[in-house]
């Protein structure tokens, strides 16, 4: 191998121009292929042979397109409810154009009745979620198409309602960046690489190829999606490791070059040496970690083969370049490679060889083995501990970071309905004979048609009879308001000539208390004249006394005296009736007075009287009025009675009317919980409902779905607990051990529990059982490769200990972080329950990965060791040296392993970041125990180390890994090209 691999450095170095150039082709070939394509990826989980397959057979083979999976868009708010006109015409107006948008098959309006009788809005109505289902595979969504299908919520959005979708669509638009964790993987790997070579350009070389493998590794990953399942997940561990690998691989081969070339070798003939030496080395540990991941699948699960392919590509493109595209890059810097060096003070300094400090820390090493192994198991020990509670599982979308909508879309599901509503479990049965009505809906169903047509007749009897007496009704209150109206106006009209009456009475007494005021008055004026009349008459009796005696007198004197007192006489009688003439005028006038008042009195009394006769014959018309209506009140009185009978019979159908209700709700219940669908009423339909119910765990159910056929039957059940929980995996195992079966024993029904949970815990179960197959394989196929490579039997078993312990330590750690929650927010994962479920395939394919990457650096430093045991130093002295020789480069190559791992821990993906704290932490591990463990080990082995049994090294063939060819046969001479 070390003879072709000069010959291929040789011939990058020679024809740089033409290699760069091919590389170029490749990296745009493939690059445009993947722009015309797409890269594709697909979450599906495939694992045959489990139930969760075998529901999802079901879905894909009775109910297409149901196995793409359903995406939940979530509505919700925070002002009134969805129900509100606004908020409904809003959502109403995004179903129908959710309806028209590209690839949906159905979709499901929330707000309808089947939405409401399928639950799909909350109690409070403040959140709502719309099933939506694809008619493609959920390995054909892109982002595009998935904005588009978003795009189809703008009038919900536009009126204020939070919009969020999880499921597959919500899965595609929620994928996490990794540019930036590239980025600090890169700047970190330059920083090392500059302290490293001293040189910016020596620093660029490794990530110039690692960039190129990585370019085209991804670039193959994603048009392999077209061919088979590649996971969303598998690109980025393929980047973590590519990258890694890439630059490690790539760092081996320029430190080799650097050192030849300070040794004086001229340069093509350095690369081709550093190829066949170093390249060897990096071909034998490329083909460790290759193995290492193809090797996992032997596991016979789809998920874990192709993140194993995946990543395999990625190392394999890393060994690609540094062994092919690294020569030409070589040869084009030339003797520039130690150009732009930097500053002197960050420049490592120089020591003799033999005196460096990795020099006298492999001494004391070597000198003391045991306090070395020591060391590391105080180191690896409690690293371990924590890796006997792991348990394995799958992190749900509840951890995933809260700014992407899958995961808005989870809480609000889990705010609105409960937890379990994000992962429903789907219990597929198949039926035979198929599903049909059940004999007591039947039943019912033909007593409820039977009692209806009853009730509708006697109702028509009822209405008519009804009709009839409303409209007698009708025609006695139309009579009985004629009587009332008239009665009405008798009443007015006798109580205006009572009033009128009542006026003249009144008038008339009024008359009479003034005639008695006058004929008092003209009492006291009689009684003021009769003095004056008296005066007057005494006076008038005096005159004619006086006259008599003026006629007898005829004394003159007693005439002239008589005379005189007759004037006297006279005066007085003229003042007495001056006096008396008013007061009689005035007794005169109230005598007119009081005859005029008695005269109107008894004018007002005719009146008076014949208002009163009036008003008495209005009294009998009132009269007869009464009569009527008394009349009329006795027919009122019969209808009432035919009423009060008509009622009864009323109330007798009502009553049937009831009975035929309850029995319809009876029905509206069976076929609700039916779905809509007769058949659903299936006895054993309605048991594996009925036992689904009564578990534990269970808090409700959506309705059946039944195929066309009728032989299958589809029950989602909404677990209690989410779909990460424990109590959920528990909850499967129970259904599938106990319930279902019990269920539906005899009843000639197959049941399955599928669904993504299902799914998950299937995986853990197959994994756990075929994770010792994994390991095993693994380890014997790392052994033989390294056994072959070093034609050993210690140092494939001093490796093998040593990666296992690593892995086993890193696992712990993983098991500590995650599983236990130490330092959790330290990582960017700040989560209600504290912990994070780890998922069941990450210590799988950490294994693989880390075991195979440990053996790089076991193949870098044990190739070393046997060069200097080659050289003829004994076991002792050649560790000691090998380990001096390659510790610099080892330890900055695992740093900067540990450096592109740890940069992925930023990545929002749980999953990723459980990759980034598990690989970086073993890397950091291996690279610790190769310098400790490794060498204490080999140390002592002694003299057994590099030697076979002799049944073995008959067969075994030998293979120098990191031999130089110096065999001048194999040199072309200098050219034109070599001389520029």
């Amino acid at each position: 191998m070390a003879r072709l691999l000069f010959r291929i450095g040789r011939f990058g170095a020679r024809h740089r121009l033409v290699v760069a150039a091919v590389w170029v082709a490749i990296v745009l070939a493939s690059v445009g292929a993947v722009q015309v394509l797409g890269a594709k990826t697909n979450n599906e989980l495939t694992l045959p042979g489990t139930d969760s397959q075998a529901a999802f057979d079901v879905l894909a083979d009775r109910f297409p397109p149901q196995q793409n999976g359903t995406s939940p868009f979530v509505f919700a708010t925070d002002d009134g409810a969805l129900t509100d006109r606004q908020a409904k015409d809003a959502i109403d107006a995004t179903y129908r154009r959710m309806q028209g948008a590209e690839h949906v098959d159905s979709v499901t309006n929330p707000l309808s009745k089947d939405g409401r009788a399928a639950g799909l809005l909350s109690d409070d109505g403040t959140i709502a979620f719309m099933p939506v289902l694809l008619d493609i595979d959920s390995g054909f969504i892109t982002v595009d198409l998935a904005d588009k299908v978003l795009d189809a919520t703008e009038p919900a959005r536009d009126a204020g309602i939070q919009v969020a979708v999880g499921g597959p669509i919500g899965s595609e638009l929620s994928q996490p960046d990794t540019s930036t964790s590239e980025r600090i993987g890169n700047l970190s790997a330059m920083v090392i690489l500059a302290l490293v070579f001293g040189s910016l350009v020596a620093m660029g070389l490794p990530i110039l190829t690692a960039a190129v493998g990585l370019a085209v590794a991804t670039s193959l990953i994603g048009l392999l999606g077209h061919l088979i399942a590649v996971p969303t997940v598998a690109p980025t561990l393929a980047i973590m490791i590519g990258l890694g690998v890439g630059i490690d691989y790539a760092l081996f081969l320029v430190t080799k070059h650097k050192e030849q070339l300070d040794a004086g070798v001229e340069m093509r003939e350095s690369i081709a040496r550093a190829v066949s030496s170093s390249g060897s080395a990096i071909v034998f540990a490329g083909s460790t970690v290759v193995i290492a991941l193809v090797s996992l699948g032997v596991a016979g699960i789809p998920l874990v083969s192709t993140l194993g392919l995946a990543s395999a590509i990625a190392v394999l493109a890393a060994v690609v370049t540094s062994i092919t595209l690294m020569p030409a890059i070589l040869s084009l810097v030339g003797n520039g490679i130690n150009r732009v060096r930097v500053p002197r003070f960050l420049q490592l300094k120089k020591r003799p060889e033999g005196h460096t400090r990795w020099d006298a820390w492999a001494r004391g090493v070597a000198r003391h083995p045991w306090l070395a192994i020591a060391l590391a198991v105080a180191i690896l020990a409690p690293l371990i501990v924590p890796l006997f509670s792991l348990q394995l599982g799958q992190e749900d979308i509840g951890v995933t970071p809260e700014s992407t909508t899958e995961r808005r879309a989870y809480d609000l599901l889990t705010r609105g309905f409960g937890v379990g509503y994000n992962g429903p479990l789907l219990i597929a049965m198949q039926l035979d004979p198929p599903a049909h009505p059940s004999v007591g809906y039947t039943r019912k169903y033909d007593e409820a048609t039977t009692l209806q047509a009853q009730l509708e007749k006697e109702q028509r009897r009822l209405e008519r009879q009804q009709a009839a007496l409303e409209q007698q009704q009708a025609e006695l209150e139309a009579e009985q308001g004629r009587l009332e109206r008239r009665g009405a106006a008798l009443e007015r009209r006798q109580a205006r000539l009572e009033g009128h009456a009542v006026e003249l009475e009144a008038e008339q007494a009024r008359l009479l208390e003034q005639e008695a005021r006058l004929r008092t008055r003209a009492e006291r004026l009689a009684q003021q004249v009769r003095p004056i009349a008296a005066h007057l008459a005494f006076i008038l009796g005096r005159e004619r006394f006086v006259r008599r005696l003026i006629d007898q007198t005829t004394d003159p004197d007693k005439l002239e005296r008589l005379r005189r007192r007759l004037a006297r006489l006279e005066e007085k009688e003229a003042r007495t009736r001056t006096r008396l003439e008013p007061l009689v005028e005035r007794g005169r006038a109230l005598l007119a007075d009081a005859e005029r008042l008695r005269a109107e009195g008894e004018a007002l009394e005719r009146q008076a009287d014949v208002l009163r006769a009036r008003a008495a014959d209005l009294e009998t018309q009132g009269a007869e009025l009464q009569r009527q209506a008394a009349a009329l009140q006795r027919e009122g009185a019969e209808l009432q009675q035919q009423g009060d009978e008509l009622q009864a019979e009323a109330d007798e159908a009502n009553a049937e009317e009831q009975r035929a209700l309850r029995l319809q709700d009876e029905l509206t219940n069976i076929l609700t919980k039916a779905g809509g669908d007769d058949r659903g009423t299936d006895h054993r339909v309605v048991q594996v409902q009925d036992a689904l119910t009564s578990t534990d765990g269970v808090v409700g159910l959506f309705p059946p779905q039944i195929n066309d056929a009728g032989d299958a039957v589809i029950v989602s059940a909404i677990p209690e607990r989410a779909p990460s929980s424990p109590a959920t995996s528990d909850l499967v195992r129970t259904l599938r051990t106990d319930v279902l079966p019990n269920a539906t024993a005899g009843e000639g029904v197959v049941t399955n529990v599928g669904g993504s949970t299902a799914s998950n815990v299937d995986l853990a179960t197959k994994i756990g059982q075929r994770l010792p197959i994994v390991i095993a394989t693994v380890v014997l196929l790392s052994f033989l490769l390294l056994m072959v490579a070093f034609h050993s039997v210690m140092v494939p078993l001093q490796a093998a200990v040593t990666n296992l312990l690593s892995v086993a330590a890193a696992l712990g750690v993983l098991t500590a972080v995650f599983q236990w929650g130490w330092g959790l927010s330290l990582i960017g994962l700040d989560v209600p329950r504290g912990t994070v479920p780890i998922a069941s395939y990450v210590p799988l394919m950490m294994f693989a990965v880390l075991f195979g990457l440990s053996m790089d650096y076991e193949v870098f430093f044990v190739s070393r060791v046997e060069q200097q045991h080659a050289a003829g130093k004994p076991p002792r002295e050649a560790v000691p040296a090998g380990l001096g020789a390659s510790a610099r480069v080892i330890s900055a190559a695992a740093l900067i392993m540990f450096c592109v791992f740890a940069s992925f821990v930023i990545n929002g993906d749980p999953t990723v970041k459980q990759f980034g704290v598990g690989l970086a932490v073993a890397v950091l591990l291996a690279g610790t125990m190769v310098v400790l463990l490794a060498p204490a080990m080999l140390v002592l082995f002694g003299g057994s180390v590099f030697r076979l049994p002799g049944f073995l090294d008959r067969v075994v063939p030998r293979i120098d890994v990191e031999g130089g060819v110096t065999d001048q046969g194999d040199r072309d001479p200098p050219g034109p090209e070599d001389e520029s």
